[in-house]
C-alpha cells in the first residue's frame, strides 16, 4: 500500500476557471469507503459552487491560509487548524473561498457513497453521480449517470393524454 504525502506532487485536478486545484489520495492509502482530496485555493479563489451533499458526509481541515467558508445563511473566515463538518442535505451546505493574497490548502475527507446527489442552488441545479465522476471507466464497465440537471427541467407534468 502506497504512503501517500498531501504535502507532496501536484495538483493533476485543475479548474483554472475557477482558480482550484485538487489532488486525491485516499484510495492510493487504501481506501474503500472515503474519499480524500486535499485542495489548493489560488489567492482570488471564489471555490466551487454553494452546495450540499445527499448521499456524503464531508470534513475539512484548514492545512494553510485563511479560507472564507460560506453557507447559506453565512460567513466565516477560517485559519490554519480548523475543522469543518457539513453533514448530508441542506444542513450540510457550503463552498471555500479564498479572499486573501495567499493560496489555502483544505484538506477533505468524505464518504463515499454512490449514488450521490448535490445541489447548486445559485446555479439552480441538481448534480447526480452514480459513480465517481472523476474515476476512468474500465473498458466494458457500467458509465452510470454523472450528469448536472437544471432544476427547472425538473417541473412535475402529467403524462401525455392523461
Amino acid at each position: 500500500m502506497a504512503r501517500p504525502n498531501v504535502f507532496d506532487g501536484e495538483f493533476p485536478m485543475v479548474r483554472p476557471d475557477s482558480g482550484i486545484a485538487g489532488k486525491q489520495f485516499a484510495r492510493e492509502a487504501g481506501a474503500k469507503e472515503l474519499g480524500g482530496t486535499v485542495y489548493e485555493l489560488a489567492s482570488g479563489s471564489k471555490g466551487m459552487n454553494l452546495h450540499a451533499h445527499y448521499g456524503n458526509e464531508e470534513m475539512f481541515v484548514v492545512l494553510e491560509g485563511t479560507p472564507t467558508l460560506r453557507t447559506h445563511d453565512s460567513e466565516e473566515e477560517l485559519r490554519r487548524g480548523d475543522v469543518v463538518v457539513c453533514v448530508r442535505g441542506r444542513e450540510g451546505m457550503h463552498t471555500f473561498e479564498n479572499r486573501s493574497s495567499e493560496r489555502v490548502l483544505l484538506l477533505a475527507v468524505s464518504t463515499a457513497n454512490s449514488p450521490d446527489v448535490v445541489i447548486y442552488p445559485e446555479s439552480e441545479t441538481v448534480g447526480v453521480a452514480t459513480r465517481h465522476p472523476f474515476a476512468p471507466v474500465p473498458p466494458g464497465g457500467d458509465e452510470g449517470v454523472v450528469g448536472l440537471f437544471r432544476a427547472a427541467d425538473n417541473q412535475r407534468k402529467p403524462p401525455p393524454g392523461s
